[in-house]
């Protein structure tokens, strides 16, 4: 597998794993026992984050030798985005309640155009 692959499929697996700190936080409200996972989850998710948007990057200029519109853009832009709204939401009052809606509609995006991504890499 050549390393632009391996990268693509990291991100594919980080993704998942970030999607999971929502369940997850509906799960310890059930189970005390999750709150430690929880906290580390919570803590590592925004670093992550950064560490997706970077390898996209990375990915996308290794396949394309170029940072050109891609259907892998569109994912990339999907992450910015809930990057943007994630730090909007922490900083900006007015923003504080609305954010985490928004962060989770922009993360069944990602997942959607993930999967086209996958499917139909050359779409655009």
């Amino acid at each position: 597998m050549a390393q632009w692959q391996m990268m693509g499929w990291v991100n594919v697996v980080l993704v998942v794993l970030m999607g999971a700190i929502y369940p997850l936080k509906q799960k310890m409200k059930s189970n005390k026992k999750l709150i430690p996972i929880y906290r580390v989850v919570r803590v590592a998710h925004p670093v992550v984050g950064v560490v997706m948007i970077l390898i996209g990057l990375l990915h996308g200029a290794m396949v394309l030798g170029q940072l050109r519109l891609h259907s892998g853009s569109l994912v990339l832009m999907t992450l910015i985005l809930m990057a943007l709204v994630a730090l909007a939401g922490n900083k900006l009052a007015v923003f504080r309640k609305t954010w985490r809606p928004i962060h989770r509609i922009l993360g069944l995006l990602l997942v959607v155009l993930l999967l086209a991504h996958l499917l139909f890499p050359w779409w655009l």
